[in-house]
Parts: C-alpha cells; sequence; structure tokens
C-alpha cells in the first residue's frame, strides 16, 4: 500500500488543505523549527517569546486557535533570517482560519462527524471494514437516499417539506464527501466489505442492482479503489465486533494516524492512542489478506447483481 505524500489540493470553493489538517500541519511544522532552531520549550519561554510552555505545546500540538502576532514572533525567533518560513507559516494559519466546507450542513449531521471529515481530507490512505452498509464514500445515490430516508413517512402523502429538505441536504453533503476521491491528491482507499453487505436488501432490487453494479466498476476498474468482499465462511474470529472499523493513514507532518470506530449502539468514537491504532491496522491488515481476491469478489459481487 502507498507511501505518498499528501498533494496540494486546489479546487473551485475548497481550501488547498481541511482546515483541521491544516491547524496540525502549522503545528507540527512550528515544532519542527523549534528544534530546527535548537531550542527547547523552556528556552522560547525564557526568551519572552510565548508566556509558558502550556501554551507553546498547545500551539505545537493545534489545541489552540492561533494567533497571528503570536505566529510572527515564534517564527521571528526561530528563523529570523527566512522570509519564507514566516511566509509558509501564515498561509497554513490562514488555511486553518477557512470554514469547512460542511459547516452550514451541521443541522443534518452528528456532532462527532467533523474530525472524521477533516481527517479524511487530508488522509493519505484510508482503510476501511463494513459488515452493515457500503461505506458512505461508494455509495451509489439512490442507495444513500434509500438509507436515509425514514423508515416510515410522517404521512400518507410521504415526507413533509421538513424531512425533504433535510433529506435534500444530507444528500449533498454525501456527495460533496465523495469527491474527495476523485481528486488528484486523493487518499489511496481499501474497503473491505462483509459478504452480508452485499446480501442484505437495503433498498429496492432496482437500486441495490445499481449499487452493486458501481460496486463491481469500481472493484475492477480502480487504480487508486481497492474493493475485497470477506465471504461468509471466513473464519468469524476475524471480524471485528463493530458495524464499522476505519483507519486513517496521514501524511507525515500532518498528524498521527487514528481510528474510526461507528457501533449501532454507541454511534461514532475516535482511537489515537498509537498502540491501539497499530492493533487495528493489524486487525485490518489480517482482514484484507482473509478476503477474496480480486476475481474473486468480482465473481461473489456479480452473483448477487444476477440475483437481484
Amino acid at each position: 500500500m502507498s507511501n505518498r505524500n499528501l498533494s496540494v489540493v486546489s479546487g473551485k470553493g475548497r481550501p488547498e488543505r481541511a482546515p483541521v489538517a491544516a491547524a496540525k500541519v502549522l503545528g507540527n511544522h512550528l515544532k519542527r523549527l523549534r528544534e530546527q532552531a535548537g531550542l527547547y520549550q523552556s528556552d522560547v519561554v525564557k526568551a519572552g517569546v510565548v508566556t509558558s510552555t502550556p501554551v507553546l505545546s498547545k500551539y505545537e500540538n493545534a489545541r489552540t486557535p492561533f494567533q497571528k502576532e503570536q505566529l510572527v514572533k515564534l517564527v521571528t525567533f526561530y528563523a529570523p533570517h527566512d522570509p519564507d518560513a514566516l511566509a509558509e507559516v501564515l498561509h497554513l494559519a490562514e488555511q486553518a482560519e477557512a470554514p469547512e466546507w460542511w459547516g452550514e450542513y451541521r443541522d443534518v449531521l452528528p456532532g462527532h462527524i467533523d474530525r472524521l471529515f477533516s481527517q479524511e481530507a487530508a488522509a493519505r490512505e484510508i482503510r476501511q471494514f463494513e459488515s452493515v452498509y457500503v461505506p458512505g464514500l461508494l455509495q451509489t445515490p439512490d442507495y444513500a437516499q434509500a438509507l436515509m430516508k425514514p423508515a416510515q413517512p410522517h404521512s400518507a402523502k410521504g415526507l413533509s417539506k421538513t424531512d425533504e429538505d433535510a433529506l435534500r441536504r444530507r444528500m449533498f453533503v454525501r456527495h460533496h464527501r465523495q469527491l474527495l476521491l476523485s481528486l488528484p491528491s486523493a487518499p489511496d482507499f481499501y474497503a473491505v466489505l462483509d459478504e452480508a453487505v452485499l446480501a442484505r436488501a437495503q433498498a429496492d432490487k432496482h437500486v441495490m442492482r445499481g449499487q452493486l453494479r458501481h460496486l463491481y466498476a469500481v472493484a475492477e476498474n480502480s487504480r487508486r479503489i481497492g474493493i475485497r468482499v470477506l465471504p461468509f465462511n471466513a473464519p468469524h474470529h476475524l471480524r471485528p465486533g463493530h458495524a464499522s472499523l476505519t483507519l486513517l493513514g496521514m501524511p507525515p507532518g500532518s498528524g498521527d494516524d487514528l481510528v474510526y470506530i461507528e457501533s449501532s449502539n454507541v454511534g461514532g468514537s475516535y482511537l489515537t492512542e498509537r498502540a491501539e491504532v497499530e492493533d487495528h491496522r493489524q486487525r485490518l491488515s489480517k482482514l484484507w489478506g482473509a478476503a477474496a481476491g480480486k476475481d474473486e469478489t468480482l465473481a461473489i459481487i456479480e452473483k448477487y447483481i444476477n440475483t437481484q
């Protein structure tokens, strides 16, 4: 799997890096500039550039808003003869202050999702296991809409106007999020789907057939998206105890890798401890190894297409 570095992304109405990612890059860059200058955090405090080591630590870990005046002081102290260093820091600070594209859609999104969206946009690699649904990044519009619609309409006439507006907004978010995989700097994406995902009818036959055909086309033709099916007869102990498990591998200088877990009874949660992340990395690698190969995966998907 790729060790490709993050490329700068440019696009209409879209910052070069997601703000959360830019903040982490900036924090790491500040730490690197300090270390290159041969300084400890205590040295910076003694020089009066910053008030305390906890404050500097928050800057370097992107845990506090960046103040331009403070950034200028730090960079001027670390690299007084390098104007490019200051320009880069101020550029990253500008990106970190940019509004997230999904900010105006928070009324239709769970509160924990901000971090996932930001990390996806900055990741160099995304590895995922799904046991219930097709991954959101691979869902067709009809399949996604079938999942988002209430099980029972509020009236015999169908959805209320409020529900229709909410559905439309959620569909826009899903579509915009999926654009990530078509960008020149898109992360490599590897998904292992439990065979139950293909067998379970989450929508009518026409919609399911369209979704399965989309999976087949992506699995067959994409060079940066890998899809494998974990057959029913795979060892049961390999399956995680969570509905969805995602590892986001970050490029150097953009923060640590993390794991996002989604369970039907818990919602979304994040793991960042190195040991926990490594444990889930190994689990995902074993799942990928136990899954059907590319040709067999295509055959399994085709089988379900033909039964719809």
